[in-house]
């Protein structure tokens, strides 16, 4: 049974169901983190998260200098854990970060994990990716730059750990998701090139209308960090309650840009568009899908539990795979 708050909602437009909950959802299958740059931290995070999910990749990342990369004082901060084994994983540091951001070797991880097998022995596979953007403001070219390195590198890993063919599949892909900090909204006016980029005709983003336009119930993930420890919202559950207010986001959030408002207004004033920057990403394909396999969206959520903890508000999306008209 999923864990779900007593605030769920249920939009009778949308297909699936959308939350702002104080917990994370029961049997997760998958965690996707960012920003685990310290390595003791790590390894203590591992421990914990062993006791629920027997696979953990962490520590992913390039040190000193390699390749066409700079030198890189930390990891890339990608954290992946899993309930179901890892088949093949490869990463690929970004080549072009700007400022702080090229002392860590941020960069992509990608993953192909089997969730299962036929009763032909085929095995059930699905693919998913973590990344993490660049980080500073206006820098949209860098990362229009890393969202296209990223699509090829996506499908070079698709195809390499492929070991199928059509006419006789040993294995049947299921999912395929993509997920990190992206480092820019779909509503900032200075973000707009993200917002058209190629990825996201590929990729669905359930929160999405289209580019510059995010659906009602969506809200931003990214916290203003001058009031990360108010009373408001230093609990998951004052976070929770303070997040479904429209008065609570404007306080709360970090809003998106626009070129006409001073950067001291912190893009928290309510003439601004939109629920909060949404910088954080979970997106889906149904491209690439072996033949009647169907994949939906079932939940998605906005957590508070890690309140006082970060200044993101992570996120969850439950899929539901099925095949045909068979249960999912």
């Amino acid at each position: 049974m999923k864990k779900t708050s007593m605030r769920k909602k249920k939009n009778t437009d949308e297909p699936f169901d959308h939350e702002i909950s104080a917990f994370f959802p029961a049997n997760l299958d998958f965690l996707c983190l960012q920003e685990v740059f310290d390595k003791r931290a790590a390894e203590k995070l591992k421990e914990q998260l062993h006791h629920y999910f027997e696979y953990i990749l962490y520590d992913v990342g390039v040190y000193s200098c390699h390749g066409h990369c700079t030198f890189k004082f930390v990891n890339s901060g990608l954290l992946f854990a899993s309930r179901y084994p890892v088949m093949d994983a490869a990463y690929h540091c970004y080549p072009n970060g700007k400022g702080t951001d090229s002392l860590s070797s941020k960069g992509a991880l990608f993953l192909k994990v089997q969730v299962g097998s036929t009763p032909q022995d085929q095995r059930v596979v699905g693919y998913i990716s973590c990344t993490h953007l660049q980080a500073l403001a206006g820098d949209t070219t860098v990362r229009c730059e890393q969202l296209d390195m990223l699509q090829d590198w996506l499908a070079d890993f698709r195809k390499s750990t492929s070991s199928s063919s059509t006419a006789n599949p040993e294995e049947l892909v299921v999912f395929d998701v993509l997920c990190g900090d992206l480092n820019f909204d779909n509503c900032s006016s200075d973000d707009k090139l993200e917002q058209q980029h190629s990825l996201f005709t590929r990729y669905k983003d359930p929160c999405r209308v289209g580019p510059g336009e995010d659906k009602s119930w969506a809200i931003g993930t990214l916290l203003d960090p001058e009031g990360l420890y108010d009373e408001e919202v230093c609990t998951p559950d004052n976070l929770q309650k303070t997040m479904e207010s429209e008065e609570g986001r404007k306080r709360y959030l970090v809003f998106p840009r626009s070129k006409s408002h001073a950067a001291s207004q912190k893009g928290r004033k309510g003439a601004l568009k939109g629920n909060g920057r949404r910088i954080d990403y979970m997106l889906y394909t149904e491209e690439g899908l072996y033949l009647e396999w169907k994949v939906e969206v079932e939940e998605f959520s906005f957590i508070t539990q890690l309140a006082g903890l970060t200044d993101h508000l992570p996120v969850a999306m439950r899929l539901m795979v099925s095949m045909g008209d068979e249960d999912p």
